[in-house]
C-alpha cells in the first residue's frame, strides 16, 4: 500500500516540531502508530511519517472495532529511552499547532460541535464572514480597461486577487512542492529582505537565507498570500486568477466551453466554473488532477471542471467535442520541471520540446470552434549561453501554422518582489535587464467580422484615467 500525506492536514508542523520528531525516530525508533484510510491517505501521523523516510513500514488492517496496541519489546519500565520517548511524543504535540485557515474553511462540514476544539464562536463567524465576503466581492462589477498593459501591481487588481484566494483556491496543492524550479525565494518574494531583517531583529543575530526561509519566512508573509515554494526553496509560479477572469470575460462567450491543454494547478478550472463556464483541463500528473478534483468538489461542486489525466499530444483521443476557447499557460521550457514523466515537455531537450509543443497547439486549435479565440500566457526563456530562445515568437508561429491568427498581445506586469535589489548586480555583470512581465498572446480562428455577433459588449463606461494610474 502506498502511504500518502494528507494535503489538508489540520495540524501545522513547524521546523522545531519536525526536528523533535526526527530526533525521536532517529534515536528512539517508532513510538505510536499512524492511522490511514482505506486508500492509504494519512488521517493521523503526518509528521511522524514525513520524518520516517525509507525505513520499514508494517500495515495492520482493522475496521476500527479493536484497539491496535504497539508493544516495544526493547524498552523496559526503567529504560531511560522509555522516558525520552514519552517526553518526545508529548513535546512534539505541544510544538505543532492548528492550521486555523483550513479549520475555518472546513468548519461547517466538519460538524465538530462537542469536540472542544479551540476555535471560538467569533472565529467561526469570522471564517464564514471571510468566505461570504470573498463571494460578495467576486459578485461585484469588476471593470478594467481593455488596454495592452495589465498591471497586476495595482490595488484594485490585488484586492480582486485576494478575493479569489479567500474563496479557498489552493493551486499549489498536488505535489508541486516536489518540482525542480529555477530561481530562489530571495528573488521572488515581495519584501523578502525586509522580512529577513525583521526576523534577525527578533532573534538578535544574523540569519542565513536557508535558515530564514525554513524557520521564519512563511510565518511572516501575509496569510492571504498565494505564493508557494518547492522543497528546495524555489518559487512556484501560480496562475493569476484575475488575469484568468478577465481572459474568460473578454474572449469567451458567456457560459462557453474552455479547453486547457496544460492544466497544471486548479486556478483556471475553479475560476471558469465559478463564473459559469465549462472547463476541460488536461495534465500528465495524476496527483495534480486528484488535488484539483478535491478542490473542485469543495468550491464548485455544482459545476465541476472536467480534469483529465493524459498527454495533450493525444487530444483527439481524450476529447471529442469542439470548444469556445483555448486557454492555457504552457511550461516555459525548462524553467519549471513538473515531473520526470515521459511526454512531459518541461524535461525535454529544446528540439523535442518544440516538436511536441507545436503538435499540442495544432491539436488544440483543431478542437476550437470557428470564430473563436485562443489565448496563451507565456514568457521568454534563455538558453545555456544567456540568449533568448524567442519562445514567444515560436508560440505565435505555432498558432499561425495551426490556423489561428495572431490578434492581440497584452503585457502582464508582475509585482517586482526583490527584483530591484537583484537587478543591480545582474545588470552590472551581464547587462541582462530584470524581467517582471509575461506575454498574453491572443489568437482568432475565423472571420473577425463575426466577433460582434458572438461576444457580448464589454462594459467600459465610468472608467477614468485616475482609477488606473
Amino acid at each position: 500500500m502506498e502511504i500518502k500525506l494528507d494535503e489538508r492536514n489540520y495540524r501545522k508542523h513547524n521546523e522545531a516540531n519536525k526536528q523533535i520528531i526526527k530526533k525521536s525516530v532517529d534515536e528512539l525508533g517508532a513510538g505510536r502508530s499512524i492511522l490511514v484510510d482505506k486508500e492509504g491517505q494519512i488521517i493521523a501521523g503526518n509528521g511522524v511519517f514525513e520524518q520516517w523516510g525509507d525505513r520499514p513500514v508494517k500495515v495492520i488492517e482493522t475496521d476500527g472495532n479493536e484497539l491496535v496496541v504497539v508493544k516495544r519489546n526493547d524498552l523496559s519500565p526503567d529504560d531511560p529511552r522509555r522516558q525520552q520517548l514519552a517526553f518526545a511524543d508529548n513535546h512534539a504535540s505541544d510544538l505543532s499547532e492548528w492550521n486555523e485557515d483550513l479549520l475555518r474553511e472546513d468548519w461547517e462540514k466538519l460538524e465538530l460541535d462537542g469536540w472542544n476544539i479551540e476555535l471560538t464562536e467569533d472565529d467561526k463567524k469570522l471564517a464564514i464572514a471571510k468566505h461570504e465576503e470573498a463571494k460578495a466581492s467576486l459578485a461585484e462589477r469588476f471593470i478594467i480597461p481593455p488596454f495592452s498593459v495589465l498591471d497586476s501591481r495595482q490595488g484594485y487588481w490585488q484586492n480582486r486577487k485576494n478575493a479569489w484566494i479567500n474563496l479557498g483556491i489552493r493551486s499549489e496543492e498536488g505535489g508541486r512542492d516536489k518540482m525542480k524550479v529555477s530561481g530562489a525565494l530571495s528573488g521572488s518574494v515581495p519584501r523578502y529582505y525586509e522580512y529577513k531583517t525583521m526576523a534577525e531583529t527578533k532573534v538578535g543575530r544574523k540569519l542565513s537565507n536557508k535558515e530564514f526561509e525554513e524557520d521564519y519566512l512563511m510565518d511572516m508573509m501575509p496569510k492571504e498570500s498565494n505564493l508557494a515554494v518547492t522543497e528546495t526553496g524555489a518559487m512556484l509560479s501560480i496562475f493569476d486568477p484575475v488575469l484568468c477572469e478577465l481572459s474568460y470575460k473578454w474572449f469567451c462567450p458567456n457560459g462557453g466551453t474552455i479547453l486547457d491543454p496544460f492544466a497544471g494547478g486548479s486556478v483556471r478550472g475553479i475560476v471558469a466554473s465559478y463564473l459559469g463556464y465549462h472547463y476541460t483541463g488536461i495534465d500528465l500528473r495524476a496527483e495534480q488532477i486528484e488535488a484539483n478534483i478535491k478542490q473542485g468538489q469543495r468550491l464548485v461542486a455544482n459545476n465541476m471542471p472536467n480534469w483529465i489525466i493524459g498527454n495533450s499530444c493525444d487530444i483527439p483521443q481524450l476529447v471529442s467535442n469542439q470548444f469556445d476557447m483555448v486557454y492555457s499557460c504552457p511550461p516555459y521550457f525548462d524553467l519549471e520541471v513538473y515531473s520526470e514523466k515521459e511526454g512531459d515537455l518541461s524535461n525535454m531537450e529544446w528540439e523535442d520540446f518544440k516538436r511536441d509543443y507545436a503538435k499540442i497547439i495544432s491539436e488544440s486549435v483543431s478542437r476550437l470552434k470557428e470564430n473563436r479565440f485562443a489565448c496563451f500566457v507565456v514568457g521568454d526563456v534563455r538558453d545555456e549561453k544567456g540568449f533568448y530562445r524567442d519562445f514567444v515568437g515560436y508560440t505565435i508561429e505555432c498558432f499561425e501554422n495551426a490556423g489561428a491568427k495572431y490578434y492581440n498581445e497584452m503585457i502582464l506586469v508582475n509585482v517586482a518582489g526583490s527584483l530591484p535589489i537583484r537587478v543591480g548586480k545582474q545588470f552590472s555583470t551581464s547587462r541582462k535587464v530584470g524581467k517582471c512581465h509575461q506575454n498574453v498572446l491572443v489568437f482568432f480562428k475565423g472571420d473577425p467580422k463575426t466577433i460582434k455577433d458572438n461576444f457580448t459588449e464589454i462594459e467600459v463606461d465610468g472608467l477614468d484615467e485616475q482609477s488606473f494610474e
